[in-house]
């Protein structure tokens, strides 16, 4: 594993469903994350191989929920440990990530002079909070994003971010661009953030299954097409 791109997620064993889609999108974003159902071989003594990935992992994502703060046991000590060792950290260091995934207070936990609530959360099950997160991590960790952001968008390129399901980084630089259009094209980018965004938190949170959620993908997925021929229609004008 590459230490600077990997990432610990903590959890308790009843949200591994959530979990496992938030592993999935960091690795779609050149990240390394640490799962002990993917990590752990059998025969291994699972809290000693735990422990060290602790140690050893570039970031910590202490992933929150009302089953995570409040139960005693494993995911606890993982929190623990996790602020102890920001204890051996540069101040400027980004190691320790509280990460909401339903809305809940921050335990109350604390080593040393180290506190749990001093740390700034993030709330993944938000679409543009998660997206912000994964370009933190990315530049955190010197991971090169091919698609960036431009004032021009080369459309072939776009296309070719829809084709391969990169529909966060279509729809961002769309937004970005069109922000020099006609208010029309505005406000449709604009709508299709909204239920992009919108589907993609109900799927984290299990409130639709993967057939809804197929659905409504390709629905927006033709929009974002529509919407680049008509920008490529203009350009050409």
């Amino acid at each position: 594993m590459n230490w600077n791109k990997s990432i610990f997620l903590a959890h308790a064993n009843e949200d591994k469903p959530i979990v496992r889609k938030i592993a999935k999108r960091l690795k779609e974003a050149g990240l390394e994350p640490w799962m002990d159902e993917e990590s752990i071989q059998f025969g291994e003594k699972w809290s000693d191989v735990a422990d060290n990935a602790i140690k050893k992992a570039r970031f910590f994502m202490a992933c929150l929920s009302s089953k995570s703060v409040s139960k005693d046991g494993y995911v606890q000590r993982e929190f623990r440990l996790a602020l102890s060792q920001l204890e051996l950290k540069s101040p400027q260091s980004i190691y320790f990530i509280p990460a909401l995934i339903e809305e809940v207070d921050l335990p109350n936990i604390s080593v040393g002079t180290i506190h749990f609530g001093d740390y700034h959360a993030v709330k993944i099950f938000e679409e543009h909070e998660f997206n912000k997160l994964i370009q933190q991590l990315q530049k955190q960790a010197n991971i090169d994003v091919k698609i960036k952001q431009r004032e021009s968008p080369n459309f072939a390129e776009l296309r070719t971010a829809i084709a391969n399901g990169k529909l966060d980084s279509a729809i961002r630089i769309l937004l970005e661009y069109v922000k020099t259009q006609d208010n029309d094209l505005q406000n449709s980018v604009t709508l299709l953030a909204a239920r992009y965004n919108r589907i993609s938190k109900d799927n984290l949170m299990g409130i639709v299954n993967q057939e809804q959620y197929a659905v409504e993908n390709n629905r927006i997925t033709y929009s974002l097409l529509e919407t680049i021929k008509v920008l490529e229609e203009g350009n050409d004008g």
